[in-house]
Protein backbone atom coordinates (compact mmCIF):
# COMPACT_ATOMS: atom_id res chain seq x y z
CA UNK A 1 0.00 0.00 0.00
CA UNK A 2 1.50 3.30 -1.12
CA UNK A 3 1.79 6.53 0.87
CA UNK A 4 -0.97 8.37 -1.01
CA UNK A 5 -3.32 5.41 -0.62
CA UNK A 6 -2.82 5.40 3.14
CA UNK A 7 -3.43 9.14 3.23
CA UNK A 8 -6.73 8.77 1.38
CA UNK A 9 -7.84 5.89 3.59
CA UNK A 10 -7.16 7.88 6.76
CA UNK A 11 -9.60 10.53 5.52
CA UNK A 12 -12.51 8.09 5.20
CA UNK A 13 -15.53 8.59 7.51
CA UNK A 14 -14.73 5.42 9.46
CA UNK A 15 -11.28 6.75 10.41
CA UNK A 16 -12.63 10.24 11.05
CA UNK A 17 -15.02 8.71 13.55
CA UNK A 18 -12.14 7.17 15.51
CA UNK A 19 -10.16 10.43 15.35
CA UNK A 20 -13.04 12.58 16.61
CA UNK A 21 -12.57 14.30 19.98
CA UNK A 22 -15.71 12.63 21.39
CA UNK A 23 -15.24 9.30 19.60
CA UNK A 24 -15.91 7.26 22.74
CA UNK A 25 -19.29 8.90 23.27
CA UNK A 26 -20.30 8.67 19.59
CA UNK A 27 -19.30 5.04 19.14
CA UNK A 28 -20.89 3.99 22.42
CA UNK A 29 -24.17 5.70 21.59
CA UNK A 30 -24.33 4.40 18.01
CA UNK A 31 -23.63 0.86 19.13
CA UNK A 32 -26.20 0.95 21.94
CA UNK A 33 -28.90 2.53 19.78
CA UNK A 34 -28.47 0.75 16.47
CA UNK A 35 -26.53 -2.46 17.02
CA UNK A 36 -27.65 -3.67 20.41
CA UNK A 37 -31.20 -4.27 19.14
CA UNK A 38 -30.20 -4.53 15.45
CA UNK A 39 -32.19 -1.49 14.35
CA UNK A 40 -31.75 -0.17 10.81
CA UNK A 41 -33.51 3.21 10.90
CA UNK A 42 -34.73 5.24 13.89
CA UNK A 43 -37.17 8.21 13.84
CA UNK A 44 -35.71 11.53 14.83
CA UNK A 45 -37.82 11.93 17.98
CA UNK A 46 -36.78 8.54 19.36
CA UNK A 47 -33.12 9.05 18.51
CA UNK A 48 -33.01 12.51 20.08
CA UNK A 49 -34.68 11.23 23.27
CA UNK A 50 -32.23 8.32 23.45
CA UNK A 51 -29.28 10.70 23.00
CA UNK A 52 -30.60 12.99 25.75
CA UNK A 53 -30.68 10.04 28.15
CA UNK A 54 -27.22 8.91 27.06
CA UNK A 55 -25.74 12.40 27.54
CA UNK A 56 -27.27 12.68 31.01
CA UNK A 57 -25.67 9.36 31.96
CA UNK A 58 -22.27 10.57 30.78
CA UNK A 59 -22.60 13.92 32.57
CA UNK A 60 -23.26 12.26 35.92
CA UNK A 61 -19.57 11.37 36.17
CA UNK A 62 -18.32 14.53 34.42
CA UNK A 63 -20.81 17.45 34.48
CA UNK A 64 -18.70 19.59 32.13
CA UNK A 65 -18.42 16.98 29.41
CA UNK A 66 -20.39 17.14 26.17
CA UNK A 67 -21.82 20.69 26.44
CA UNK A 68 -23.96 20.53 23.29
CA UNK A 69 -27.56 19.34 23.25
CA UNK A 70 -28.81 16.26 21.40
CA UNK A 71 -30.13 18.16 18.38
CA UNK A 72 -26.77 19.88 17.79
CA UNK A 73 -24.87 16.59 18.07
CA UNK A 74 -27.17 14.90 15.56
CA UNK A 75 -26.79 17.81 13.14
CA UNK A 76 -22.98 17.58 13.41
CA UNK A 77 -22.97 13.83 12.88
CA UNK A 78 -25.04 14.22 9.70
CA UNK A 79 -22.86 16.96 8.22
CA UNK A 80 -20.52 16.32 5.31
CA UNK A 81 -17.48 16.99 7.48
CA UNK A 82 -18.40 14.05 9.74
CA UNK A 83 -20.72 11.69 7.85
CA UNK A 84 -21.51 9.45 10.83
CA UNK A 85 -25.29 9.36 10.26
CA UNK A 86 -27.64 9.77 7.32
CA UNK A 87 -30.88 11.72 7.72
CA UNK A 88 -33.69 11.12 5.23
CA UNK A 89 -37.45 10.87 4.88
CA UNK A 90 -38.83 7.38 4.46
CA UNK A 91 -41.83 6.35 2.40
CA UNK A 92 -45.09 7.37 4.04
CA UNK A 93 -43.44 9.08 7.03
CA UNK A 94 -43.49 12.75 8.00
CA UNK A 95 -40.69 12.42 10.56
CA UNK A 96 -37.05 12.17 9.41
CA UNK A 97 -35.27 8.86 9.91
CA UNK A 98 -31.64 8.30 10.87
CA UNK A 99 -29.43 5.41 9.83
CA UNK A 100 -25.73 4.56 10.04
CA UNK A 101 -23.53 5.46 7.12
CA UNK A 102 -21.17 3.02 5.48
CA UNK A 103 -18.25 4.49 7.44
CA UNK A 104 -20.01 4.10 10.79
CA UNK A 105 -20.95 0.51 9.96
CA UNK A 106 -17.33 -0.34 9.20
CA UNK A 107 -16.08 1.44 12.32
CA UNK A 108 -18.47 -0.43 14.61
CA UNK A 109 -17.77 -3.73 12.90
CA UNK A 110 -14.01 -3.26 13.28
CA UNK A 111 -14.47 -2.19 16.90
CA UNK A 112 -16.43 -5.36 17.64
CA UNK A 113 -13.67 -7.44 16.07
CA UNK A 114 -11.21 -6.02 18.63
CA UNK A 115 -13.09 -7.57 21.52
CA UNK A 116 -11.14 -10.28 23.27
CA UNK A 117 -12.85 -13.55 22.39
CA UNK A 118 -13.29 -16.36 24.90
CA UNK A 119 -11.69 -18.67 22.35
CA UNK A 120 -10.61 -18.38 18.72
CA UNK A 121 -12.68 -20.56 16.42
CA UNK A 122 -10.02 -22.17 14.25
CA UNK A 123 -11.51 -25.58 13.48
CA UNK A 124 -14.77 -24.28 11.97
CA UNK A 125 -12.98 -21.70 9.83
CA UNK A 126 -10.50 -24.25 8.51
CA UNK A 127 -13.38 -26.58 7.74
CA UNK A 128 -15.15 -23.78 5.87
CA UNK A 129 -11.98 -23.20 3.82
CA UNK A 130 -11.81 -26.85 2.86
CA UNK A 131 -15.49 -27.03 1.97
CA UNK A 132 -15.27 -23.77 0.06
CA UNK A 133 -12.42 -25.03 -2.09
CA UNK A 134 -14.26 -28.26 -2.79
CA UNK A 135 -17.39 -26.33 -3.77
CA UNK A 136 -15.46 -24.09 -6.15
CA UNK A 137 -13.85 -27.07 -7.85
CA UNK A 138 -17.17 -28.88 -8.03
CA UNK A 139 -19.13 -26.08 -9.70
CA UNK A 140 -16.34 -24.62 -11.83
CA UNK A 141 -16.10 -27.66 -14.10
CA UNK A 142 -18.60 -28.13 -16.93
CA UNK A 143 -17.54 -31.73 -17.58
CA UNK A 144 -20.65 -33.97 -17.21
CA UNK A 145 -18.59 -37.08 -16.47
CA UNK A 146 -16.69 -35.30 -13.72
CA UNK A 147 -19.93 -34.11 -12.13
CA UNK A 148 -21.42 -37.61 -12.28
CA UNK A 149 -18.29 -39.07 -10.64
CA UNK A 150 -18.45 -36.46 -7.87
CA UNK A 151 -22.11 -37.23 -7.20
CA UNK A 152 -21.38 -40.98 -7.12
CA UNK A 153 -18.58 -40.43 -4.61
CA UNK A 154 -20.93 -38.39 -2.43
CA UNK A 155 -23.60 -41.08 -2.72
CA UNK A 156 -21.07 -43.75 -1.71
CA UNK A 157 -20.04 -41.72 1.34
CA UNK A 158 -23.66 -41.20 2.35
CA UNK A 159 -24.48 -44.89 1.93
CA UNK A 160 -21.38 -45.87 3.91
CA UNK A 161 -22.47 -43.59 6.76
CA UNK A 162 -25.98 -45.04 6.68
CA UNK A 163 -24.58 -48.57 6.87
CA UNK A 164 -22.28 -47.63 9.76
CA UNK A 165 -25.13 -46.03 11.74
CA UNK A 166 -27.37 -49.05 11.24
CA UNK A 167 -24.56 -51.42 12.24
CA UNK A 168 -23.37 -49.55 15.31
CA UNK A 169 -26.40 -47.51 16.33
CA UNK A 170 -24.16 -44.49 16.98
CA UNK A 171 -24.42 -41.04 15.36
CA UNK A 172 -21.53 -38.57 15.23
CA UNK A 173 -22.52 -35.23 16.75
CA UNK A 174 -20.84 -31.89 17.34
CA UNK A 175 -19.35 -31.15 20.72
CA UNK A 176 -20.61 -28.06 22.61
CA UNK A 177 -17.44 -26.20 21.56
CA UNK A 178 -18.01 -27.00 17.90
CA UNK A 179 -21.66 -25.94 18.07
CA UNK A 180 -20.94 -22.60 19.77
CA UNK A 181 -17.98 -21.94 17.52
CA UNK A 182 -20.02 -22.39 14.36
CA UNK A 183 -22.99 -20.47 15.73
CA UNK A 184 -20.77 -17.51 16.63
CA UNK A 185 -19.36 -17.61 13.10
CA UNK A 186 -22.89 -17.49 11.67
CA UNK A 187 -23.75 -14.47 13.82
CA UNK A 188 -20.61 -12.66 12.65
CA UNK A 189 -21.41 -13.39 9.00
CA UNK A 190 -24.97 -12.08 9.46
CA UNK A 191 -23.61 -8.92 11.12
CA UNK A 192 -21.19 -8.36 8.23
CA UNK A 193 -23.95 -8.96 5.70
CA UNK A 194 -26.11 -6.21 7.20
CA UNK A 195 -23.16 -3.82 7.24
CA UNK A 196 -22.37 -4.47 3.56
CA UNK A 197 -25.71 -3.04 2.45
CA UNK A 198 -24.46 0.48 3.07
CA UNK A 199 -21.78 -0.07 0.43
CA UNK A 200 -24.35 -1.42 -2.04
CA UNK A 201 -26.57 1.61 -1.52
CA UNK A 202 -23.57 3.93 -1.88
CA UNK A 203 -22.87 2.38 -5.28
CA UNK A 204 -26.37 3.28 -6.45
CA UNK A 205 -25.89 6.83 -5.20
CA UNK A 206 -22.58 7.06 -7.01
CA UNK A 207 -24.26 6.13 -10.31
CA UNK A 208 -26.94 8.77 -9.72
CA UNK A 209 -24.20 11.39 -9.18
CA UNK A 210 -22.48 10.30 -12.38
CA UNK A 211 -25.72 10.81 -14.31
CA UNK A 212 -26.06 14.34 -12.93
CA UNK A 213 -22.45 15.14 -13.85
CA UNK A 214 -22.95 13.73 -17.33
CA UNK A 215 -25.98 15.96 -17.84
CA UNK A 216 -24.16 19.10 -16.70
CA UNK A 217 -21.51 18.85 -19.41
CA UNK A 218 -21.92 21.24 -22.36
CA UNK A 219 -23.35 19.79 -25.55
CA UNK A 220 -24.75 16.67 -23.91
CA UNK A 221 -27.65 14.99 -25.74
CA UNK A 222 -30.59 12.97 -24.52
CA UNK A 223 -29.23 9.87 -26.19
CA UNK A 224 -25.92 10.22 -24.36
CA UNK A 225 -27.68 10.58 -21.00
CA UNK A 226 -29.94 7.59 -21.59
CA UNK A 227 -27.02 5.53 -22.84
CA UNK A 228 -24.95 6.40 -19.78
CA UNK A 229 -27.86 5.51 -17.51
CA UNK A 230 -28.47 2.15 -19.16
CA UNK A 231 -24.75 1.34 -19.31
CA UNK A 232 -24.33 2.16 -15.64
CA UNK A 233 -27.40 0.15 -14.69
CA UNK A 234 -26.24 -2.87 -16.69
CA UNK A 235 -22.72 -2.52 -15.37
CA UNK A 236 -23.97 -2.53 -11.78
CA UNK A 237 -26.09 -5.63 -12.32
CA UNK A 238 -23.21 -7.36 -14.12
CA UNK A 239 -20.64 -6.43 -11.50
CA UNK A 240 -19.61 -8.91 -8.83
CA UNK A 241 -21.47 -7.03 -6.16
CA UNK A 242 -24.53 -6.55 -8.37
CA UNK A 243 -24.75 -10.22 -9.30
CA UNK A 244 -24.38 -11.22 -5.68
CA UNK A 245 -27.02 -8.73 -4.49
CA UNK A 246 -29.72 -9.63 -7.01
CA UNK A 247 -29.12 -13.36 -6.46
CA UNK A 248 -29.40 -12.69 -2.72
CA UNK A 249 -32.63 -10.72 -3.21
CA UNK A 250 -34.21 -13.53 -5.21
CA UNK A 251 -33.17 -16.02 -2.56
CA UNK A 252 -34.46 -13.84 0.26
CA UNK A 253 -37.93 -13.49 -1.26
CA UNK A 254 -38.41 -17.27 -1.43
CA UNK A 255 -41.13 -18.15 1.11
CA UNK A 256 -39.83 -21.71 1.45
CA UNK A 257 -36.30 -20.55 2.29
CA UNK A 258 -37.64 -17.99 4.76
CA UNK A 259 -39.77 -20.56 6.56
CA UNK A 260 -36.93 -23.09 6.69
CA UNK A 261 -34.52 -20.44 7.99
CA UNK A 262 -36.85 -19.43 10.81
CA UNK A 263 -37.46 -23.06 11.76
CA UNK A 264 -33.74 -23.88 11.76
CA UNK A 265 -32.84 -20.75 13.73
CA UNK A 266 -35.52 -21.51 16.32
CA UNK A 267 -34.39 -25.11 16.76
CA UNK A 268 -30.73 -24.13 17.16
CA UNK A 269 -31.59 -21.38 19.66
CA UNK A 270 -33.39 -23.98 21.81
CA UNK A 271 -30.39 -26.34 21.98
CA UNK A 272 -29.18 -26.99 25.52
CA UNK A 273 -25.57 -27.12 24.30
CA UNK A 274 -25.69 -23.46 23.18
CA UNK A 275 -23.99 -21.15 25.65
CA UNK A 276 -25.80 -18.23 27.26
CA UNK A 277 -24.05 -15.50 25.24
CA UNK A 278 -25.06 -16.99 21.90
CA UNK A 279 -28.55 -17.76 23.19
CA UNK A 280 -29.14 -14.11 24.14
CA UNK A 281 -28.34 -12.87 20.64
CA UNK A 282 -31.44 -11.87 18.66
CA UNK A 283 -29.53 -11.35 15.41
CA UNK A 284 -30.96 -14.37 13.58
CA UNK A 285 -34.46 -13.84 14.97
CA UNK A 286 -34.81 -10.52 13.14
CA UNK A 287 -32.34 -11.16 10.33
CA UNK A 288 -34.93 -11.74 7.60
CA UNK A 289 -36.94 -8.61 8.42
CA UNK A 290 -33.76 -6.50 8.67
CA UNK A 291 -32.48 -7.87 5.37
CA UNK A 292 -35.82 -7.12 3.72
CA UNK A 293 -35.69 -3.52 4.96
CA UNK A 294 -32.14 -3.14 3.70
CA UNK A 295 -33.01 -4.70 0.35
CA UNK A 296 -36.03 -2.44 -0.04
CA UNK A 297 -33.79 0.57 0.47
CA UNK A 298 -31.52 -0.62 -2.32
CA UNK A 299 -34.55 -1.06 -4.56
CA UNK A 300 -35.66 2.43 -3.57
CA UNK A 301 -32.29 3.65 -4.83
CA UNK A 302 -33.22 2.10 -8.17
CA UNK A 303 -36.43 4.10 -8.17
CA UNK A 304 -34.60 7.30 -7.26
CA UNK A 305 -32.20 6.72 -10.13
CA UNK A 306 -35.13 6.43 -12.53
CA UNK A 307 -36.66 9.60 -11.11
CA UNK A 308 -33.32 11.39 -11.51
CA UNK A 309 -33.15 10.26 -15.12
CA UNK A 310 -36.62 11.65 -15.82
CA UNK A 311 -35.70 14.97 -14.23
CA UNK A 312 -32.49 15.09 -16.26
CA UNK A 313 -34.34 14.46 -19.51
CA UNK A 314 -37.00 17.03 -18.65
CA UNK A 315 -34.32 19.60 -17.83
CA UNK A 316 -32.48 18.89 -21.08
CA UNK A 317 -35.72 19.14 -23.06
CA UNK A 318 -36.51 22.52 -21.50
CA UNK A 319 -32.98 23.72 -22.28
CA UNK A 320 -33.41 22.75 -25.93
CA UNK A 321 -36.73 24.57 -26.17
CA UNK A 322 -35.16 27.62 -24.55
CA UNK A 323 -32.35 27.57 -27.11
CA UNK A 324 -34.80 27.33 -30.00
CA UNK A 325 -36.65 30.36 -28.62
CA UNK A 326 -33.38 32.29 -28.42
CA UNK A 327 -32.56 31.46 -32.05
CA UNK A 328 -36.01 32.62 -33.18
CA UNK A 329 -35.58 35.91 -31.32
CA UNK A 330 -32.18 36.44 -32.96
CA UNK A 331 -33.69 35.83 -36.41
CA UNK A 332 -36.58 38.19 -35.70
CA UNK A 333 -34.25 40.94 -34.45
CA UNK A 334 -32.04 40.54 -37.52
CA UNK A 335 -35.10 40.81 -39.80
CA UNK A 336 -36.36 43.91 -38.00
CA UNK A 337 -32.95 45.57 -38.33
CA UNK A 338 -33.06 45.38 -42.18
CA UNK A 339 -36.80 45.97 -42.55
CA UNK A 340 -36.32 49.49 -43.92
CA UNK A 341 -33.62 48.42 -46.39
CA UNK A 342 -34.27 44.83 -47.38
CA UNK A 343 -31.52 43.17 -49.44
CA UNK A 344 -32.19 43.01 -53.17
CA UNK A 345 -29.86 40.10 -53.83
CA UNK A 346 -31.68 37.15 -55.39
CA UNK A 347 -29.56 34.66 -53.46
CA UNK A 348 -30.28 36.25 -50.12
CA UNK A 349 -32.43 33.29 -49.07
CA UNK A 350 -31.48 29.96 -50.53
CA UNK A 351 -32.09 26.44 -49.20
CA UNK A 352 -30.25 23.62 -50.87
CA UNK A 353 -32.45 20.83 -49.52
CA UNK A 354 -35.82 22.06 -48.33
CA UNK A 355 -37.21 19.74 -45.61
CA UNK A 356 -40.57 18.07 -45.92
CA UNK A 357 -43.25 19.83 -43.92
CA UNK A 358 -46.29 18.02 -42.65
CA UNK A 359 -49.14 20.27 -41.64
CA UNK A 360 -52.79 19.81 -40.87
CA UNK A 361 -53.86 20.80 -44.39
CA UNK A 362 -51.56 18.17 -45.92
CA UNK A 363 -53.78 15.42 -44.56
CA UNK A 364 -56.77 14.28 -46.63
CA UNK A 365 -60.25 15.10 -45.45
CA UNK A 366 -62.46 12.38 -44.10
CA UNK A 367 -64.83 10.80 -46.59
CA UNK A 368 -67.76 8.55 -45.94
CA UNK A 369 -66.71 5.00 -46.90
CA UNK A 370 -68.79 3.16 -49.46
CA UNK A 371 -69.23 0.10 -47.23
CA UNK A 372 -68.35 -1.06 -43.77
CA UNK A 373 -66.89 -4.49 -43.13
CA UNK A 374 -67.41 -6.12 -39.76
CA UNK A 375 -66.77 -9.52 -38.25
CA UNK A 376 -69.09 -11.32 -35.87
CA UNK A 377 -72.72 -10.84 -35.01
CA UNK A 378 -73.90 -7.39 -34.00
CA UNK A 379 -75.96 -7.34 -30.82
CA UNK A 380 -78.81 -4.99 -30.14
CA UNK A 381 -78.23 -2.47 -27.37
CA UNK A 382 -80.42 -2.74 -24.32
CA UNK A 383 -80.72 0.49 -22.39
CA UNK A 384 -82.42 -1.13 -19.40
CA UNK A 385 -80.93 -3.17 -16.54
CA UNK A 386 -82.98 -6.24 -15.85
CA UNK A 387 -83.99 -7.55 -12.43
CA UNK A 388 -81.61 -10.50 -12.73
CA UNK A 389 -78.68 -8.14 -13.29
CA UNK A 390 -79.60 -6.18 -10.18
CA UNK A 391 -79.76 -9.37 -8.13
CA UNK A 392 -76.25 -10.34 -9.29
CA UNK A 393 -74.95 -6.95 -8.17
CA UNK A 394 -76.55 -7.41 -4.75
CA UNK A 395 -74.98 -10.84 -4.38
CA UNK A 396 -71.37 -9.62 -4.85
CA UNK A 397 -69.28 -10.60 -1.80
CA UNK A 398 -68.57 -7.90 0.76
CA UNK A 399 -64.91 -7.80 1.73
CA UNK A 400 -64.24 -6.34 5.18
CA UNK A 401 -60.68 -5.03 5.14
CA UNK A 402 -60.65 -4.67 8.92
CA UNK A 403 -61.31 -8.39 9.27
CA UNK A 404 -58.49 -9.16 6.83
CA UNK A 405 -56.12 -6.94 8.81
CA UNK A 406 -57.02 -8.84 12.01
CA UNK A 407 -56.22 -12.12 10.29
CA UNK A 408 -52.83 -10.77 9.19
CA UNK A 409 -52.11 -9.54 12.73
CA UNK A 410 -53.02 -12.98 14.08
CA UNK A 411 -50.45 -14.62 11.79
CA UNK A 412 -47.83 -11.99 12.70
CA UNK A 413 -48.36 -12.64 16.40
CA UNK A 414 -46.32 -15.84 16.03
CA UNK A 415 -43.64 -14.55 13.66
CA UNK A 416 -42.07 -11.33 12.39
CA UNK A 417 -43.37 -11.90 8.87
CA UNK A 418 -45.90 -13.97 6.96
CA UNK A 419 -46.45 -14.59 3.27
CA UNK A 420 -49.83 -14.28 1.59
CA UNK A 421 -49.92 -18.05 1.14
CA UNK A 422 -49.36 -18.59 4.87
CA UNK A 423 -52.24 -16.24 5.70
CA UNK A 424 -54.51 -18.05 3.23
CA UNK A 425 -53.48 -21.41 4.71
CA UNK A 426 -54.41 -20.20 8.18
CA UNK A 427 -57.63 -18.52 6.99
CA UNK A 428 -58.89 -20.17 3.78
CA UNK A 429 -60.66 -17.60 1.58
CA UNK A 430 -64.42 -17.93 1.56
CA UNK A 431 -65.03 -15.23 -1.05
CA UNK A 432 -62.59 -16.50 -3.70
CA UNK A 433 -60.44 -14.06 -5.62
CA UNK A 434 -62.26 -11.04 -4.18
CA UNK A 435 -60.84 -11.87 -0.75
CA UNK A 436 -57.32 -12.22 -2.15
CA UNK A 437 -57.70 -8.78 -3.75
CA UNK A 438 -58.63 -7.50 -0.29
CA UNK A 439 -55.33 -8.80 1.09
CA UNK A 440 -53.51 -6.98 -1.74
CA UNK A 441 -55.31 -3.76 -0.77
CA UNK A 442 -54.23 -4.27 2.85
CA UNK A 443 -50.59 -4.86 1.79
CA UNK A 444 -50.39 -1.86 -0.55
CA UNK A 445 -52.05 0.44 1.96
CA UNK A 446 -49.45 -0.15 4.68
CA UNK A 447 -45.77 0.69 3.95
CA UNK A 448 -44.73 -1.91 6.54
CA UNK A 449 -45.76 -4.71 4.21
CA UNK A 450 -44.00 -5.60 0.95
CA UNK A 451 -45.50 -6.23 -2.51
CA UNK A 452 -42.90 -7.49 -4.98
CA UNK A 453 -42.67 -7.45 -8.76
CA UNK A 454 -42.62 -11.23 -9.01
CA UNK A 455 -45.74 -13.39 -8.97
CA UNK A 456 -46.83 -16.40 -6.93
CA UNK A 457 -49.46 -18.95 -7.93
CA UNK A 458 -52.39 -19.10 -5.51
CA UNK A 459 -54.80 -22.06 -5.72
CA UNK A 460 -58.28 -21.35 -4.40
CA UNK A 461 -59.88 -23.99 -2.17
CA UNK A 462 -62.68 -26.23 -3.53
CA UNK A 463 -65.19 -25.98 -5.08
CA UNK A 464 -63.52 -23.16 -7.04
CA UNK A 465 -60.01 -24.70 -7.16
CA UNK A 466 -58.83 -22.19 -9.76
CA UNK A 467 -55.22 -20.97 -9.87
CA UNK A 468 -54.35 -17.28 -9.98
CA UNK A 469 -51.03 -15.50 -10.41
CA UNK A 470 -50.85 -12.69 -7.86
CA UNK A 471 -47.97 -10.37 -6.89
CA UNK A 472 -45.69 -11.72 -4.19
CA UNK A 473 -46.84 -10.33 -0.82
CA UNK A 474 -44.94 -10.37 2.47
CA UNK A 475 -46.67 -9.07 5.59
CA UNK A 476 -44.39 -7.72 8.31
CA UNK A 477 -44.93 -6.88 11.95
CA UNK A 478 -44.54 -3.20 12.76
Amino acid sequence: MEYHEVKLLLDLPAIRLFRASNAVMVLGFLFRTFKKDYRVAIPEGQLRAALDVYLEERRESDPLSYPQNAADYLADWCSESHGFLRRYYGTGTDEPLYELTNGSEKALLWLESLREARFVGTESRLESIFSGLEEILKFSSDDPEQRVNDLRNEADKIQAEIDRIRATGRVDTFTPVQINERYARILLTARELLADFRQVEDNFKRIAHEIAEQQSRPGVTKGAIVGHMLDSHDALRASEQGQSFFAFWELLLSPDRQTKFQDDAGKIASLDLLDEENRRSTMLRYLISNLLREGEKVNDSHQRMSSSLRRVLDTTHLAERRRVGELLREIRNAALSVRAHPPDDDTFFEVEDFPDIFTTMSRPLWQNPDSTASSGVAEAEDDKIGLDDLRRFCNLPQIRLQELRRRVDTCLAYDKFATLQEVLDAFPPRQGMMEILGYLIVATGDPTHFVGDEFDTITLPPPDARRWNVPRVLFRKQ
